[in-house]
């Protein structure tokens, strides 16, 4: 997975913020622990600004940020409703 995908940059976050290492694409990041409403802020903004997409409130659904798999799918849906 080259290290500019979006995984690979959500990862970089989730383990710097979370401090867990060993997420898997699909674990719940809920379940891992550590995951407050001040972390989930940071995460909205996180992928706002990096991957220059705006998140509505429609979007601000647990099950698209639960894993890395559905923050990439959330962003790639994002980016193209976003560029057309």
């Amino acid at each position: 997975m080259p290290t500019d995908s979006p995984k690979a940059q959500i990862r970089e976050f989730l383990v710097r913020s979370l401090g867990s290492s060993e997420l898997a694409d699909a674990d719940d990041i809920f379940a891992v622990g550590g995951a407050t409403s001040l972390f989930a802020m940071e995460l909205v903004m996180f992928m706002e600004e990096r991957f220059a997409i705006r998140l509505d409130d429609d979007d601000l659904d647990r099950e698209n940020f639960k894993s890395i798999d559905a923050m990439a799918s959330l962003v790639d849906r994002k980016r193209d409703t976003q560029s057309g």
